[in-house]
């Protein structure tokens, strides 16, 4: 039999020794704080790939399939991929284009406001003022500079004088069925050198019309004696020049209607408003602030910047141009205004972006012969009472051929109280640009919007685990 002494000793062998294998195996398990932080990391990828949304991932990293199906999986993936973000690029560029379609519809209201109503003779001096002067021989012998010199001064009294006049021009004037007389207009000169009248301009204290009916009725009517008689010698055609714009336009280079006297024109006007898109929209509309108008308008734009470039290059400035700068003589015109008038347009060097707002007038005319045979000898008795046509009419022989060849008449009316609006709206907003991204990823690799949360979730937490959080040996 052993001894005590001999089994104390087998004993405590065995101890030492499963102690000694327990410390080999704690050595085994123990790793470096790198080496944990790289595992950990590990995992969470892991955990991610297994669980994430996006269809295929977890086909690819299952290591149960084997390496065939993982490749198709793989491939099928990739396809997927890069068809979605072909889908993505195209939908990206089309938004950033900014395209946009018109929506047209017809609006009905109870009132309308009235156009501005401008027209201008054809003719721009009376000739009776104009026949013998320095004004007159500079024009009728240009090449020749003692006739030519003809001061600043001299220029604006003899036009001044000369200058055709509303109140010898307008013979009726009749709004709504209401008597109204020149002092119900205002004046400006277009680039053409007309001198314009304006009715309803809402300028200088006049207050803008409006109309609660149509028709003839409801209408402004004018008859204008267009003095025929009265026209230079260089001109070669007679009548007025028609415009019909809104009260934001100053219509310097208008085109309007050019109409003949002898009728009578009835004017139907269809009012229009079109509303642009701003800036990143190709449209780009906006604004200037404008010193010389309170309204802006890209005729009013161009007017100012024509009139600030000319003063800066002549220092003085063109008949029709606003501001407080003095007039160009004849000279001046000729060798410096007009020559950088020309280079102005020519260059383009105006920058006058296009309203957000345009309210655009349409006319549809009509004619019929004026005055009648019994009209016109009630015209030639009120002709009669006027002192600047006195010796005219006195002389004439045929009052009705005298009446077609110097009246005309204006029925101006709106024949519908509705206008058309005309609006650019965005045809590719932001949540439909969005709707097509998520739509393309989702079909092809079923990605949503909770797919981009679970990286950036994962993500967070691989940096964390990879930079913040503190492993140690123990």
């Amino acid at each position: 039999m052993l001894q005590f002494e001999e089994v104390a000793q087998i004993t405590v062998a065995a101890i030492q020794e499963t102690k000694d294998h327990s410390k080999k195996e704690d050595e085994k398990k123990i790793k470096s704080p790198h080496e944990q932080r790289n595992d950990r990391v590990k995992e969470h990828v892991a955990h991610l790939i297994k669980n994430v949304s996006f269809h295929g991932l977890s086909y690819v990293a299952d290591k149960r399939n084997n390496y065939f199906r993982r490749a198709i999986w793989f491939l099928i993936t990739v396809g997927a991929f890069i068809y979605a973000v072909e889908k993505v690029y195209e939908s990206t560029v089309n938004y950033f284009s900014y395209p946009f379609k018109t929506a047209r519809m017809k609006i009905y209201v109870n009132e309308l406001n009235f156009p501005a109503v401008s027209f201008c003779n054809l003719n721009d001096f009376l000739f009776s003022k104009l026949n013998g002067t320095k004004l007159d021989e500079s024009i009728l012998y240009p090449d020749d500079p003692e006739k030519n010199n003809v001061s600043e001064i001299e220029i604006s009294n003899i036009t001044s004088d000369a200058t055709i006049r509303l109140d010898q021009m307008l013979v009726e004037c009749e709004f709504e069925g209401k008597k109204c007389t020149h002092e119900n207009f205002t004046d400006f000169w277009t680039m053409q050198g007309e001198l314009c009248f304006t009715f309803n301009s809402g300028k200088n204290s006049h207050s803008l019309l409006k109309v609660s009916g149509v028709g003839v009725l409801r209408s402004l009517k004018l008859t204008i004696n267009v003095q025929h008689y009265e026209y230079y010698r260089d001109e070669m055609a007679g009548g007025i020049h028609l415009m019909i714009h809104g009260q934001d336009e100053e219509p310097v280079k208008m085109q309007g209607q050019i109409v003949s006297p002898g009728y009578s024109f009835y004017v139907k006007v269809e009012k229009k408003t079109i509303m642009n898109l701003e800036k990143p929209y190709k449209t780009e509309c906006g604004t200037v602030k404008l010193k010389y108008f309170d309204r802006y308008s890209m005729h009013t734009c161009w007017l100012e910047q024509l009139t600030d470039y000319v003063n800066k290059m002549c220092h003085c400035k063109d008949f029709f141009m606003p501001g407080n700068i003095p007039y160009c003589s004849l000279p001046e015109l000729q060798n410096c205004t007009w020559i950088e008038w020309a280079k102005f347009n020519k260059d383009k060097m105006y920058k006058c972006p296009l309203p957000c707002k345009i309210d655009l007038y349409g006319v549809s005319l009509s004619r019929a012969l004026f005055p009648t045979t019994q009209y016109s000898s009630i015209l030639a008795e009120q002709f009669r009472k006027q002192p600047h046509v006195l010796s005219i009419v006195h002389n004439i022989t045929d009052e009705l051929l005298f009446m077609r060849d110097n009246l005309l008449r204006f029925i101006i009316y709106y024949d519908d109280l509705s206008y058309e609006v005309l609006e650019q709206k965005p045809s590719y907003e932001t949540l439909v640009w969005l709707g097509d991204i998520g739509g393309q990823i989702g079909l092809f690799i079923g990605a949503g919007v909770m797919s981009y949360f679970e990286f950036l979730d994962c993500l967070a937490i691989v940096i964390y685990t990879r930079f913040f959080q503190k492993f140690t040996s123990s």
